[in-house]
């Protein structure tokens, strides 16, 4: 889709970014031909695809420092160069660089993922689950430095919140209001019995050696993060990549793609042990 096609896409916003995107791309040795915007659930436009007389690829603005963004790209390299193939390339620019800062703001540029939304079926989900733990098994090899943090009391601030959150949603005379107002005890029950669970020798110990050695993280696992293309699924929007909790990666993921159906659960989690094999400490923490 060129410019004038998208104008259905904010043409104002687009024509402001031609100039930008020309010369970034110029950092990289392409000549734009055709450009197109992309939103995200947050943005009007989050990205944009670019079609360039050597093929098509993604520039996205960054939100962050320039330390950060250095950061990700040293992991997307390192990644590749383990054999993780479940994200785009990141490119690098004439100069060398991952990244090109204009007008004060910070860019990079991925090769653009032809494919469509995974869906929410048993086969897709295992290859997802696939995906997951080739990223946790690779990037524990790193030598990461270790997690000062403890994911127990990040659980229990978040468990806190949702507790706060619950009692003004109780209130409310919604459907969700009145659905609560009947089974909100027992949320907040299930959550301080998880909670306490997490006491336990084994899951202590599972933790805190994860703690030292943790791997990297996508963050953000979600269907709209999820591409299939002819070759393979592919995560994208790996802003919030970082050094984490594997277990928590894991349960985020499925928790946003699964709907909580038994069977899809069953199944992401039998592509991830085809990868990457859980004790059963591990399932339980889980």
């Amino acid at each position: 889709m060129s410019i004038q096609e998208g104008e259905c896409f904010l043409p104002s916003m687009v024509s402001s970014s031609k100039l930008i995107l020309e010369q970034i791309a110029h950092s990289y040795g392409f000549y734009i031909r055709k450009i197109r915007p992309y939103p995200s659930q947050f943005k009007n436009i989050a990205a944009f695809r670019i079609s360039t007389d050597k093929g098509n690829y993604m520039i996205k603005p960054f939100i962050g420092s320039r330390d950060r963004l250095f950061q990700l790209s040293s992991y997307a390299s390192r990644l590749r160069r383990k054999g993780f193939h479940g994200m785009p390339k990141w490119l690098k620019t004439l100069s060398g660089k991952h990244w090109v800062k204009k007008r004060g703001k910070l860019y990079y540029v991925t090769e653009w993922i032809d494919g469509r939304d995974i869906l929410s079926n048993k086969e897709e989900l295992a290859k997802l689950g696939a995906v997951l733990a080739k990223l946790h098994s690779v990037s524990r090899s790193f030598g990461l430095a270790p997690r000062s943090d403890s994911l127990v009391r990040e659980l229990r601030k978040s468990h806190a919140a949702f507790c706060s959150r619950l009692k003004v949603l109780r209130r409310k005379s919604s459907k969700a209001g009145k659905w609560f107002q009947d089974r909100g005890d027992q949320c907040m029950k299930l959550g301080w019995d998880a909670l306490d669970s997490l006491k336990a020798e084994r899951i202590r110990s599972r933790l805190q050696k994860e703690s030292r050695h943790p791997p990297l993280v996508h963050g953000d696992v979600t269907i709209p993060n999820a591409l299939k293309s002819k070759e393979r699924i592919y995560l994208i929007d790996w802003d919030a990549m970082r050094p984490g909790s594997a277990y928590l990666d894991l349960v985020v993921a499925l928790t946003n793609t699964t709907e909580f159906n038994l069977p899809n659960m069953a199944a992401f989690l039998s592509g991830y042990e085809q990868v990457r094999p859980l004790t059963r400490s591990e399932k339980k923490l889980i």
